[in-house]
């Protein structure tokens, strides 16, 4: 994460979405737990997905984006965490135009 132009933003007003402001926009990410798809899988069996929107500085999650994606439905993170780090770093991707990450634009 960028440090010096990223800063971690406490916003209440939208339960379970988490804000960053990154190069002058704002990245919403909201972690979703999903039901287990397989249960043969080994592990906790926890299974972790987001969503991120991208909006101008000084915006919630619900206003008008100008950009989103969410977590590639093939695949799956096995914390919130994760999933929320993630997010963040398909934020990253969007705002600077790049496509490293698993997931879907929409």
């Amino acid at each position: 994460m960028d440090s010096a132009t990223s800063k971690h933003v406490v916003t209440n007003d939208q339960p379970g979405w988490k804000t960053e402001e990154y190069h002058g926009k704002q990245m919403h990410v909201c972690a979703e737990s999903r039901v287990p798809e397989n249960d043969a899988l080994a592990g906790h069996g926890e299974q972790w997905t987001f969503k991120v929107r991208i909006t101008g500085a000084g915006t919630g999650p619900m206003d008008q984006e100008a950009a989103s994606a969410t977590s590639d439905p093939e695949l799956f993170y096995s914390t919130q965490a994760v999933a929320e780090d993630m997010g963040f770093l398909r934020g990253r991707e969007l705002i600077e135009g790049t496509t490293l990450s698993n997931s879907v634009s929409s």
